[in-house]
């Protein structure tokens, strides 16, 4: 296990005690941070006023880009996936989404797998390794910004794990990201999503900051969730409200409810209609998911099935949207790049 602490996560304090200790001039944490905040890198090869001599200083003492980036697929609706290799040569992706008024989202990874195993996702079909750590989600949004040329308009926390189960990893990196002073992305553009693990929505709202909230929530009742979502890491839908309200209390956020659409299971007027109460009960807005296929036991709707669940939403004064897809044929959904990754390992002679 490497002990050293990343360079990405250095505040400006440790920076200059650092320099301090190296016996370098103060300026040079200046310099430092500079590539860190602004220029959004850890690699030191890319520090061209840093000398070679504190270069080298800085590799024995901090960890320095560890995130790499191995393979970039493009869609053809502008779409990027991102396979990025850790230090330990796991891999996760995160996704660079462009929308059409020239701005631009990045979907970050949380975990390397994940534990929850949603029936109908492919985060979790390919097992379960670990979390990140803080330094590896900032490093990952380094690789993103990298590959755009700049700051994302928004970063929504839906890649790869459940982010609550690695809830202070991610409030660390965030706050790093979010730090009005350094990187300065501004919280409330911010989405944390998460399958509705409350002990982690709680400590979110204890926590305060303006990150918004999306539950992923699948299902209006318990009976039909619990085919969705495993035991294990499955909440009752009232304990998942009564969560969401302490949050929404604590941050004045809207709260969003993702509801992947499932033919035959999640998909009847009479279940938008439920969904409907619950979103106007918990102050929601809803973002209807049509199914990315993954796993073959699910298929998505038909567009007019969808279409009326969207309109029986909107008939009961709930904000609603139907997501574009992107990037299907680039393996784009959640999951899919990696555990094509590591089949193609899998399937290399040893």
């Amino acid at each position: 296990m490497n002990n050293k602490p990343w360079l990405c996560m250095a505040t400006v304090k440790e920076l200059e005690q650092f320099a301090k200790k190296a016996g370098i001039p103060s300026y040079r944490a200046g310099q430092i941070e500079n590539w860190l905040s602004k220029r959004l890198t850890s690699d030191l090869e890319k520090m061209k006023n840093i000398p070679k001599d504190l270069k080298a200083q800085l590799a024995e003492n901090f960890r320095c880009h560890e995130v790499t980036t191995e393979q970039v697929f493009t869609a053809p609706d502008g779409l990027r996936k991102l396979l990025l290799k850790l230090s330990d040569g796991e891999t996760i992706e995160c996704a660079i989404i462009p929308a059409e008024d020239k701005r631009f989202t990045f979907c970050l990874s949380t975990q390397v797998g994940c534990p929850v195993h949603c029936a109908f996702c492919a985060s979790g079909a390919s097992g379960f390794v670990r979390n990140l750590e803080d330094g590896e989600i900032v490093e990952q949004f380094f690789a993103a910004c990298d590959e755009l040329g700049r700051l994302p308009d928004n970063v929504v926390i839906m890649g790869i794990g459940e982010p609550l189960l690695n809830c202070d990893n991610l409030i660390s990196a965030l706050e790093r990201i979010c730090d009005p002073d350094r990187i300065a992305l501004a919280a409330r553009r911010v989405t944390i999503s998460t399958s509705g693990w409350t002990p982690g929505i709680k400590q979110l709202a204890k926590h305060g900051r303006q990150w918004n909230l999306a539950v992923s929530l699948h299902a209006p009742d318990d009976k039909t969730r619990s085919l969705l979502i495993p035991t294990r890491f499955r909440r009752d839908i009232r304990e998942i409200l009564q969560a969401c309200a302490m949050h929404r209390a604590a941050t004045t956020r809207m709260l969003t409810f993702e509801y992947v659409m499932l033919e035959n299971i999640n998909d009847s007027v009479e279940q938008a209609a439920r969904l409907g109460e619950l979103a106007k009960e918990a102050h929601a807005k809803v973002n209807l998911i049509p199914y990315n296929k993954a796993n073959g036991a699910f298929t998505r709707p038909a567009p007019d099935v969808i279409k009326r669940f969207e309109n029986r939403l909107k008939t009961v004064g709930v904000q609603v949207t139907v997501r574009v897809e992107k990037g299907s044929e680039t393996t784009g959904a959640c999951g899919q790049l990696r555990a094509s990754a590591l089949k193609k390992q899998q399937e290399k002679p040893s």
